[in-house]
């Protein structure tokens, strides 16, 4: 049995020796946490469950749960939660939304909200790239995405972020309570409407005949802002600390843009930003030696199948020069694969084409000390960062 709680104070800090030590001894190992459930680390063994949602699935069906947690979900949202086919009529009603031609136009939209952002940022000479940049750019992109009316996409961003970067329950739920009643005007506008955005795709879509709740709706509509917030912020994160700390990379890549995009795809493998999600065993089945039976959870790590050394040999290094720079596991595999992965790659390319065009050479600020987080997400709790106002190197 494995000692391993992926929620507990600290983890993140040491996550990444406490899934190679698991991969080596046993790839699939039992943690008595949370009621029990399997910890898989290894890349075959994840793209295996991944791929193979016969017998392992997402649904939240009285068998499981998309994400081990301490609690139990009552209400399915219609992706997220769904197996084939009904994930499948759901993702096809959102992939217009989100393939390379709808992100790139969007393009000139995002690059605007990103310069607003910088524009405060850039006078000061410092910032906290995560509460003050990371934390913010991707509730406005997602309020973008959704649909939100220009007039209330401030209130939408300042929801999430209070919502998301609660320090107390009662904050969380106050921003949560304000932010379901907007999501919920949303969706009651969208229902019978022309689709015009992804969240009107997912209102009028039926399975069987038969469309989503609005509880189902709700929920759907919270786990996308979270895919949206979430998850881009702690990769900008995780890809500014890189750039903040690795001087030689920064250098590169301030004087040759184009570098990005391999910027971008090696820091989402190897600080992959989406740490953990869940599955659920449908029927009794053997997965690396490991017997399973109907009902068993199991927490797929996919940060370590990324460092896997069968797969990668050297993946706690950062490389730019990787032979298959996208043969990776950060962006998922098999049917719940990112749907939005094109439109994150886009957003990432300009918030740092603008980051390093506006601060230049910025460096930590002196004595800073990173403290990851972990869970299902994987991000930072701060990246304190100085640059010369100007541009230039930090003085």
């Amino acid at each position: 049995m494995a000692d391993f709680d992926h929620l507990a104070p600290g983890v993140g800090d040491v996550i990444h020796e406490r899934t190679a030590e698991l991969r080596s001894a046993c790839p699939v190992a039992y943690s008595g946490a949370y009621g029990g459930y399997f910890v898989v680390t290894g890349w075959d063994e994840i793209d295996r469950v991944a791929k193979d949602d016969d017998t392992f699935s997402s649904a939240v069906d009285g068998l499981g749960a998309t994400m081990v947690l301490p609690q139990s979900e009552k209400v399915t949202a219609p992706l997220f939660e769904s197996d084939r086919p009904r994930h499948s009529v759901w993702r096809r009603a959102m992939q217009p939304f989100f393939t390379p031609a709808a992100a790139a136009r969007i393009e000139p939209e995002i690059r605007r909200l990103v310069r607003e952002v910088l524009a405060r940022l850039a006078p000061r000479g410092q910032a906290d790239l995560v509460a003050e940049f990371a934390a913010v750019v991707p509730p406005l992109v997602t309020a973008t995405i959704l649909g939100v009316p220009d007039a209330r996409r401030g209130e939408f961003a300042v929801l999430t972020r209070g919502l998301f970067g609660a320090t107390s329950p009662e904050q969380a739920a106050g921003a949560g309570g304000r932010l379901a009643a907007l999501l919920t005007g949303l969706i009651g506008e969208r229902r019978g409407a022309p689709v015009r955005d992804v969240l009107g795709a997912v209102v009028n879509t039926t399975v069987d005949g038969v469309p989503a709740t609005d509880e189902e709706l709700l929920k759907h509509a919270f786990l996308m802002v979270a895919a949206g917030t979430l998850t881009a912020g702690d990769t900008i994160a995780n890809t500014a600390l890189v750039l903040a700390t690795d001087a030689g990379l920064r250098a590169r890549v301030l004087a040759d843009r184009t570098l990005l995009p391999a910027v971008i795809e090696e820091s989402v493998r190897h600080e992959s930003a989406v740490a953990a999600t869940g599955r659920t065993a449908r029927r009794d089945t053997v997965l690396a030696g490991v017997d399973l039976v109907r009902g068993d959870r199991l927490l797929l790590v996919w940060g370590s199948a990324n460092r896997d050394r069968t797969r990668f040999p050297d993946g706690e290094r950062f490389r730019l020069d990787r032979a298959h720079p996208t043969r990776h596991l950060g962006w998922g595999a098999g049917a719940h694969r990112c749907l939005g992965m094109h439109l994150a790659r886009l957003q990432l390319r300009v918030v740092f084409e603008e980051l390093l065009e506006v601060l230049g050479d910025f460096e930590p600020e002196e004595g800073f000390a990173p403290r990851r987080t972990f869970g299902v997400l994987r991000g930072l709790r701060s990246v304190p960062v100085r640059w010369k106002v100007g541009g230039s190197t930090p003085g």
